[in-house]
């Protein structure tokens, strides 16, 4: 188990070479531990659109994302496709005209350019505005920061609509008494099952997120959790109550901000089980009524 936590500990950071920081930094781990998870391939029984006939949804891959259609989010573009929706890499700055005709974008762990400060954002302020008026012109947004280092990055565009990223991680106590941070969630104690984007979903995996605060709080931190900088944190403030996704209607469009990739990420550890991260629970379902709801 203890293994097993500390690869858990370690997802989605980048893989970068990162100077030493202090003690308490969350810094990125080697991704030579985890392994894309290619088995995640379920069948989709009843698609919502027909194959090719669904709305055009963008996977972002502009700005250093360590979770993409190239990566993690590989086998999770295959499952969308087949409910129907039209699965396409965006690999260019954010601009009106581009944007035409994208139903959904989905940004995962956006990183600053190269060269510039981990911390600084990954997004310009034209491309902030960008989005923000194409959302609030009836566009759907799924933007996913894990815990740090990847809030910093995507707080100015957050902030845009209201949402403040924590930068930290959301942990509990094992059964060893050790940190860790995956979180399995019963919707109908900590979520809104009301909510669309619960329907058909009993329990969610969050696995080493951050928190986040803004509108729209449909899932929250269980009593028994607390805040730390970084995975390996023995103590901290209580997390309990506080926001872990978020959905709510901006303008015309929709904004979903989870703060876990590994809940919509299919991945494994390399050299152990290869099904985690989606696989798990209801997250699969979860994710799926996400897209639909921000695709309407």
């Amino acid at each position: 188990m203890r293994t097993c936590h500390a690869w858990i500990a370690s997802l989605f950071l980048t893989s970068l070479t990162v100077q030493a920081e202090e003690v308490q930094t969350g810094k990125p781990t080697p991704p030579m531990q985890l392994t894309i998870d290619d088995s995640f391939d379920p069948p989709i029984a009843t698609p919502a659109f027909a194959a090719g006939k669904g709305p055009r949804v963008a996977v972002d891959e502009h700005h250093q994302n360590v979770v993409s259609l190239s990566s993690y989010l590989r086998p999770v573009g295959r499952f969308l496709s087949r409910d129907g929706y039209q699965m396409q890499p965006w690999r260019q700055a954010v601009e009106p005209a581009p944007l035409k005709g994208i139903r959904v974008l989905i940004i995962a762990n956006a990183q600053a350019p190269k060269g510039a400060a981990a911390t600084g954002s990954a997004f310009t302020v034209d491309e902030v505005k960008s989005l923000e008026r194409w959302v609030r012109s009836g566009g759907g947004l799924l933007l996913i920061a894990d815990r740090a280092p990847f809030g910093g990055p995507a707080q100015e565009l957050a902030k845009a609509f209201g949402v403040k990223l924590d930068d930290n991680t959301i942990l509990t106590r094992g059964q060893d008494g050790k940190p860790t941070g995956e979180l399995s969630l019963s919707v109908k104690e900590e979520g809104d099952p009301a909510h669309p984007i619960f329907a058909g979903v009993s329990r969610v995996v969050y696995v080493v997120g951050e928190s986040i605060s803004g509108p729209g709080a449909v899932l929250r931190a269980p009593a028994n959790t607390y805040s730390g900088p970084t995975a390996d944190s023995t103590d901290g403030p209580s997390a309990a109550g506080r926001p872990l996704v978020l959905a709510f209607a901006h303008g015309k469009g929709r904004v979903v901000v989870i703060g876990d990739a590994g809940i919509a990420s299919a991945f494994g550890s390399v050299g152990g089980s290869t099904h985690r991260g989606i696989s798990e629970a209801d997250n699969a379902t979860f994710v799926r009524n996400v897209i639909r709801w921000l695709a309407r």
